[in-house]
């Protein structure tokens, strides 16, 4: 082999490693590039998704607080009934009690008693 073929033979095997060498390079650019879009992309996703979770949490929790506001007024609405049917029926004993107590109404009961017999 003469020295001006071996020279072309180092020459091409220099020129083809580099062009291999740029290609893998470029190759390798355009991969990275297409990977952080398509980790840009899926952070952006979970993102949203986390908003979205958030803002569901957030709503279950208002709508909790809603019912348990519901629930702690009927719960003050069933002890005032029960407190005024309470009162009602103290009013109503107490004032039968009185009246049984004055002497008109007991000589009245007497007397009713009296004529059944």
């Amino acid at each position: 082999m003469n020295p001006s073929e071996l020279l072309g033979g180092i020459v091409l095997s220099i020129v083809s490693g580099i062009l291999s060498y740029l290609a893998a390079t470029s190759k390798a650019n355009k991969d990275l590039t297409q990977l952080r879009e398509q980790n840009k992309l899926d952070i952006e996703k979970l993102m949203n998704q986390h908003k979205m979770d958030l803002e569901a949490v957030a709503q279950k929790h208002q709508m909790d607080i809603e019912k348990m506001e519901l629930e702690h007024k009927h719960k003050i609405e069933l002890s005032q009934k029960e407190m005024e049917g309470k009162l009602g029926s103290d009013l109503m004993s107490q004032l039968v009690t009185g009246m049984m107590k004055t002497p008109e109404v007991q000589r009245e009961l007497l007397k009713g008693m009296r004529t059944k017999k």
